[in-house]
């Protein structure tokens, strides 16, 4: 879910989600982050054993909220054993299962910076706060007229960030993930892949201190059918069936309870499609009206190279894979992983 990778692109030798998708060895790991772990908790014995015994009597606070404590996926020869995940053939490395990979509609816009202190239309500048990148890479973003500025909300703050988070999206969050779905399915490294991009949220990672959904006549817990963020971590109560906010409209519970039943469907049978006659029976009338006009989850690998996405909403609709031009210009294409 919103699985990070990529950053290897405008100039940059990595960002914040490279490792997700492309794996530290032990040795990276310690170095990056577990001696100072080790120095945080005064752990520093000249023996192995002695450091271990340390940690483990460490105060868990400290190693739950320490800012460089280890939160990278390893690849140490047992659980994972490949630099990253390997998708040119079916092999021992890879499960071959089924698999459901999605992002959430504007994740990179809980990693990016608000250009706050940069002059009014100046995006290049925007770019270069927001991405912390430098003034050639920002000015090539513009150039390339692939993320342009919309006038959206009237506030060129808001808007051009607006800009940074889709670069950012598309480069941490869309690409990569789109990219894996498709080279999985193309190579047969899974027996089925699915795909999925959620197009209302609420609350999420939220650093920037973004607004939501804004308020209109007729909604006054926010207007979720106008633009806002949808941020990293705000699928949540879809995914899970928690939704603890005030309902926004009619269609916030109707999708919680359809998405809820999609997700529950993948984890059974291993297929997002929950049977009708199961719906009918116990009475989730709104679930299947939506399937019924959305039509059926098909894989990613039904619609061929254009692949097949969910855009998860009320109802919802399908399309191909999104930003791909973006994708492509910023070095991850479709095909990124097939021939890798």
């Amino acid at each position: 879910m919103s699985n990070l990778g990529g950053g290897q692109t405008l100039g940059l030798p990595s960002n914040y989600g490279t490792t997700y998708s492309l794996y530290y060895t032990i040795a990276e790991s310690y170095n990056v982050s577990g001696s100072k772990l080790v120095n945080a908790t005064n752990c520093t014995n000249t023996m192995v054993d002695d450091t271990i015994a340390c940690l483990r009597a460490a105060n868990a606070t400290i190693l739950n909220t320490y800012s460089s404590a280890p939160r990278y996926v390893v690849e140490d020869n047992i659980f994972v054993n490949t630099t990253e995940l390997s998708l040119q053939t079916r092999n021992n490395g890879t499960a071959y299962v089924p698999t459901m990979f999605g992002i959430v509609a504007n994740d990179g816009a809980s990693f990016s910076n608000l250009p706050i202190n940069v002059t009014t239309g100046n995006l290049t500048g925007a770019l270069q706060v927001g991405l912390g990148i430098d003034a050639s890479a920002a000015e090539s973003v513009v150039n390339s007229g692939r993320f342009p500025y919309v006038n959206v909300t009237g506030n060129w703050t808001i808007d051009a960030f607006n800009v940074t988070q889709r670069v950012a999206t598309d480069d941490t969050f869309r690409c990569i993930d789109q990219a894996t779905v498709f080279a999985g399915a193309a190579n047969e490294v899974f027996p089925a892949a699915y795909y999925y991009q959620f197009e209302r949220a609420i609350d999420g990672y939220n650093p920037n201190n973004l607004p939501g959904a804004p308020v209109t006549p007729g909604y006054p817990n926010g207007n979720p059918n106008e633009p806002y963020f949808k941020l990293h971590g705000a699928d949540m109560p879809w995914v899970f069936g928690n939704f603890y906010d005030e309902l926004r409209d009619a269609n916030d519970l109707y999708s919680v309870q359809l998405v809820s039943g999609l997700f529950a469907s993948f984890t059974k049978p291993g297929q997002p499609n929950p049977s009708p006659a199961y719906l009918e029976a116990r009475g989730y009338t709104k679930t299947l009206e939506a399937i019924q006009e959305v039509g059926d989850w098909q894989a990613v690998g039904a619609a061929g190279d254009s692949g097949n996405v969910r855009r998860l909403d009320y109802p919802g609709w399908t399309s191909t894979f999104v930003d791909t031009e973006q994708c492509a210009w910023l070095g991850y294409p479709v095909d990124y992983y097939v021939e890798q």
